[in-house]
């Protein structure tokens, strides 16, 4: 049994190490949150730590984590004006963007034969990890795919979302939180947050409104293509 409180101080000090090695060289290969699964998931694996045991003495960073989620309503509170005057195109983006999403992740799974299983486990990656996970299940997708997939999206969109959108020529930093709270949810809204405080809030508000199109939308549409394949 691994020490709680030793393991979270450990994990702090490494986010914190990578925090400022990316703030000093700013380059989207130093991301933190991409670094510390690596070193975490290296170091699980060579110590052979059971993941159970290492989640329970994680815990308290757990907490947090739900804390830090539902903090990123405040700038969602501090834009609203502006963005009541969005809502409905807010509405319609997170919409397209949900369901191209799908679509794209049935075309693929359709194209390269795969079954039915992993088909389900793709079918809602535009959202949070529980919310995916919930409509994967749903679905008679596998849990750990779904998760792992939104992970690697939104670490990406993390990564690479404001440099690809800029290549794009997409300036508005609202239309770019948009695009990263619909694509890459929590991770995507926190890279928004960091790049700009109107991003930020228009990611957030993306990702709550796409959280509710998905559970709503996604497992209709799915079960749509289905009958059609």
């Amino acid at each position: 049994m691994i020490n709680s409180l030793l393991t979270c101080a450990l994990v702090g000090a490494l986010y914190l190490l990578f925090r400022t090695l990316h703030t000093k060289y700013q380059t989207p290969t130093l991301n933190p949150l991409l670094l510390c699964i690596m070193v975490i998931s290296a170091w699980l694996l060579t110590f052979e730590v059971n993941y159970q045991t290492f989640f329970q003495a994680t815990q308290p960073i757990h907490f947090f984590l739900e804390v830090a989620v539902v903090a990123l309503a405040y700038p969602l509170y501090t834009q609203f004006g502006s963005i009541k005057q969005h809502f409905v195109p807010l509405v319609a983006c997170s919409f397209i963007g949900v369901t191209c999403a799908t679509l794209v992740a049935f075309i693929l799974c359709q194209l390269y034969s795969a079954d039915d299983q992993l088909s389900a486990s793709l079918a809602a990656l535009s959202v949070t990890t529980p919310i995916t996970l919930l409509i994967s299940e749903s679905l008679g997708g596998m849990s750990a795919i779904a998760a792992i997939m939104v992970i690697l999206v939104g670490i990406f969109g993390g990564i690479f979302g404001v440099a690809i959108l800029t290549r794009l020529n997409i300036m508005q930093p609202q239309a770019k939180g948009i695009a990263l709270g619909v694509s890459c949810h929590a991770i995507g809204t926190a890279s928004a947050l960091e790049y700009h405080h109107a991003a930020g809030a228009y990611a957030s508000a993306a990702m709550t409104v796409s959280a509710v199109v998905t559970a709503i939308w996604v497992p209709p549409l799915y079960h749509w293509l289905i009958t059609l394949s």
